[in-house]
């Protein structure tokens, strides 16, 4: 059998729900220390995304954690350097792990602002692991707390309104 099964008579995709279990346990397997995470005070909901600092669409969601965070959504960034290990996307991010405030770092870099070069034990590779595992082919790539994945750029508001409708 190839594809996925559905249920006929509930209409489900049952095979959607096992991989989506499948992947919100490797994303629990990893402890927040080894994210670049932003959270408001009391958050609602928690999403996880794989970016890339080189990535347009990452930069413009990036451009409203503030609003993330008003609607009260915690956002966990996994490193995802989509050229690869020899890149300037993984030297960058990196480098981002290395500084001495990550979050600071990760906004600057969106920003198109230059970090400065750093080297020290990161989770870069494992990130990239983990995405590639996960069928990560793209970012932003954004995984849901059941582990749902929604690909590419969702803007704040909208994000909220699925995260509060379900």
């Amino acid at each position: 059998l190839q594809g996925s099964l559905i249920d006929l008579q509930n209409r489900e995709n049952i095979t959607e729900g096992k991989i989506s279990k499948a992947k919100k346990a490797m994303l629990d397997s990893l402890p927040e220390s080894e994210m670049i995470v932003f959270s408001p005070k009391n958050p609602k909901h928690t999403i996880t995304v794989f970016t890339d600092v080189e990535c347009g669409y990452c930069r413009k969601l990036h451009q409203e954690i503030a609003s993330f965070m008003q609607e009260g959504i915690k956002v966990r960034y996994l490193l995802f350097p989509r050229a690869g290990l020899n890149s300037s996307s993984y030297e960058q991010s990196v480098s981002i792990w290395c500084a001495a405030d990550r979050n600071q770092a990760l906004t600057d870099a969106k920003a198109g602002k230059n970090i400065p070069h750093s080297n020290c034990d990161n989770p870069v590779k494992n990130h990239m692991d983990i995405g590639e595992m996960m069928g990560v082919n793209g970012t932003p790539t954004i995984v849901l707390e059941d582990g749902k994945v929604l690909p590419g750029y969702v803007p704040a508001a909208r994000m909220a309104t699925y995260l509060n409708g379900k």
